[in-house]
């Protein structure tokens, strides 16, 4: 509740049911929220078994915006242990929810292998400059899988942004020059 793909979201708590007993598990790193919040939602329960999960949003939503929850590989069966991979919930706060997306593959350059888990961001090019990848947060996310170089985001609004891709070692969705790589496209995309 509300139900997912819902529009004109003014609330502050989302209620997700399942028909069987799910769990949990390492959400703080699967869970994906685009655009990011300032304040992360709590998230109940964890660890134990549910057939719901409750979200509490701590952070106001912007207006006219299409919010994703992607849970990665968070949620399982509870029984089985069979993840429900790569589950989404989408809201919209306003008329419609944003259907655009961009998709591509991460290459490194210098290296044989590409890096796994690596952030895929998309920055407003209306009011981007160098300094945004060091101290602002994107405003779409998204990530790479483990030994998957693809990556997808969805629900994003018409405009043009600049693509950024970064190995993220801490999950600030800020570089660190020193310890991080990163890649972007110098042309922007629309």
């Amino acid at each position: 509740m509300p139900e997912n793909y819902s529009t004109n979201f003014n609330g502050k708590e989302i209620k997700i049911s399942f028909n069987e007993l799910i769990k949990v598990k390492d959400i703080n790193k699967q869970l994906i929220i685009s655009p990011p919040m300032n304040k992360k939602p709590i998230i109940v329960p964890q660890g134990s078994a549910s057939k719901f999960i409750s979200i509490k949003i701590l952070d106001t939503l912007q207006p006219n915006t299409t919010y994703s929850f992607n849970f990665g590989q968070s949620i399982a069966d509870y029984n089985e242990g069979i993840p429900y991979s790569q589950f989404k919930y989408v809201f919209s706060t306003g008329a419609f929810v944003d259907s655009l997306k961009v998709s591509g593959e991460i290459v490194d350059a210098f290296e044989k292998e590409t890096d796994e888990f690596v952030t895929v961001m998309l920055y407003d090019a209306e009011t981007y400059n160098d300094s945004l990848v060091y101290k602002n947060k994107p405003i779409y996310i998204t990530n790479t899988l483990e030994k998957n170089t693809k990556f997808t985001i969805e629900n994003i609004k018409e405009g043009n942004y600049y693509l950024v891709a970064l190995k993220d070692k801490n999950n600030n969705y800020n570089y660190q020059a020193k310890s991080e790589k990163i890649a972007f496209k110098k042309e922007k995309i629309k």
